[in-house]
């Protein structure tokens, strides 16, 4: 029996054996795409107090916010730091690309686009740690951060490309001259990259690979790797009154029955899953516990295409064209969605879905012949690296995808690393064949193309270099209107899957959240930081 119909049997009979069961028990009829179920009222007072615990992310291997993008990373230091701008939060507002006041109060933007003005808030206050000692947050922090960001090459730098230069007038003000419109700014200032340091920590006065002093709702008070993070509530946060929590445990994402268990016996007060089976398990479980499910993330292959023959995009199409989306999602996830090169919490901005369900065609015997033409008839072998840093399923997926191109002659070697090494060493430095990761959410379409298909985008871990492509990249900057510039990143989308085909798209999958029948104000948005962790409230 081949991997994938082994896969399937044991799915059906374990689903099969749910349902059997479920016929006797009274259980919620399966969550559609972007649905509440059994949610609370959050009318009344939060109260304070209590500690939230659940798994998360992997550990990093950095704090430092300049030197990765790893969701590992954000979803720690999120809790502590944070931004000029960012996105509003709630229920119902998991994708929200609503831009709202953080450390600015207010901003002007001027009407050539080429001028933005923050007001700074002037009752924020560092949070109380040598070196820096509860001093007041002023303007020479953001002037320290941005420049600590262009001189990096970190990620954050293509956000400031467009900035000729930062200006603070008092204290309290900022302002961004650029040299041309640059459409996403507001947007990329509001995202999970644009955490703000104090200029202690600028100076190399604060370890931030390990550290980490913010002005946000809570307190770093350890860092474990391979145990747990745990934060303390900030009493000197701005937004008064909040955070209602006193602290925040997050542990490194392990066994997903430990996970599971942890929840069921009320040790975890959230857990989140995309396993097909964990979720129909937690459903049948824990049917008292509050549900919502999201399209979060969705699956790619990635190809190094500056190895033979993977520089070939006969090759590459052959591979897109050798995958079973469907059946990968069905069998792994439960649902899923044929996804574009801008993830469907971008709908708007997307190709339609027929048109991606096109582009994303299964049909192993013309990849056979793509194959042919490309001059590998009896095709060829590479190696795969993947993660279980985000969980089993992603590796499922890889030996999902492998048993594919093996069926048109492709031998894939499987190779799982622990995560750090994955996202910090082999994929950036292009140290692979091809692999299997996760799309990044995002909020503005940019984001989802630039760093990846630019030729000097931060995470062009593939070799992508296409001089028409990025003059297109370039030009959706200055289209400050959005339908049109919704018109134009779809002829992108268009262009990637005809010239490019790197990544190779899979698919987009749900997230299941369940919460703690007592847990409040637990609504999480895309973008990474847990930035609604201030609003969470335990009602016992």
């Amino acid at each position: 029996m081949s991997y994938k119909k082994w896969i399937m049997s044991s799915f059906m009979l374990i689903l099969t054996l749910f349902m059997l069961t479920a016929c006797q028990t009274k259980n919620t009829e399966k969550t559609s795409n972007n649905e509440n179920t059994n949610k609370p009222s959050n009318t009344g007072d939060p109260k304070e107090g209590g500690t939230l615990s659940f798994y998360d992310y992997d550990d990093p291997k950095t704090l430092d916010p300049h030197k990765t993008s790893a969701s590992a990373t954000n979803s720690r230091i999120g809790l502590v730091y944070n931004k000029l701008v960012t996105f509003s939060t709630g229920p119902d507002k998991f994708s929200s690309g609503e831009v709202i006041p953080d450390l600015a109060k207010g901003w002007e933007i001027s009407e050539d686009g080429k001028t933005y003005t923050f007001h700074l808030r002037d009752d924020v206050k560092w949070q109380n740690i040598a070196p820096v000692n509860g001093r007041q947050f002023t303007s020479d922090d953001v002037i320290a951060t941005m420049d600590r960001i262009k001189k990096l090459p970190g990620p954050q730098a293509s956000s400031l490309v467009k900035v000729e230069s930062i200006e603070a007038p008092d204290d309290y003000t900022v302002v961004f001259k650029l040299s041309e419109p640059f459409a996403p700014l507001l947007n990329h200032l509001a995202s999970y990259l644009m955490w703000i340091l104090p200029r202690e920590a600028t100076d190399g006065k604060v370890d931030l690979d390990n550290a980490a002093i913010g002005t946000g709702p809570f307190i770093l008070e350890s860092w474990e790797r391979g145990v747990s993070t745990v934060f303390k509530k900030n009493s000197d946060f701005f937004e008064k009154g909040k955070p209602y929590l006193d602290g925040v445990t997050i542990y490194p994402n392990g066994d997903a029955a430990k996970e599971i268990n942890a929840f069921r016996t009320g040790q975890t007060d959230v857990v989140y899953t995309d396993s097909k089976i964990d979720f129909e398990t937690l459903k049948k479980s824990a049917s008292d516990t509050q549900l919502q499910t999201e399209i979060l993330t969705g699956t790619r292959l990635f190809i190094n295409q500056t190895r033979k023959p993977l520089d070939n995009i006969l090759v590459r199409k052959a591979m897109s064209m050798a995958i079973d989306r469907e059946g990968a999602w069905e069998s792994i996830y439960g649902s899923g969605e044929y996804m574009g090169y801008l993830l469907p919490t971008l709908e708007e901005w997307a190709i339609p879905l027929e048109e991606r369900e096109k582009y994303l065609v299964y049909d192993p015997e013309e990849a056979k012949e793509l194959l042919a033409e490309a001059g590998y008839p009896d095709g060829f072998e590479v190696s795969m690296i993947v993660t279980d840093g985000y969980g089993p399923q992603l590796v499922t997926v890889a030996e999902w995808v492998a048993e594919d191109l093996k069926a048109i002659g492709i031998k894939v070697n499987i190779e799982v690393l622990e995560y750090a090494t994955f996202f910090s060493e082999r994929w950036p430095k292009k140290e692979y064949d091809i692999g299997m990761g996760l799309i990044t959410p995002v909020t503005d379409p940019s984001e989802s193309l630039v760093p990846f298909f630019k030729s000097d985008g931060f995470r062009n871990w593939q070799g992508v270099s296409d001089p028409k492509l990025d003059e297109m990249l370039e030009q959706q900057n200055l289209i400050l209107d959005k339908n049109e510039r919704i018109k134009y990143m779809n002829d992108i989308e268009r262009y990637i899957f005809e010239n490019v085909t790197n990544h190779v798209n899979l698919f987009a999958y749900h997230v299941h959240y369940f919460k703690q029948p007592y847990v409040r104000g637990f609504d999480p948005h895309s973008n990474y930081g847990n930035i609604h962790m201030k609003n969470v409230w335990l009602d016992k």
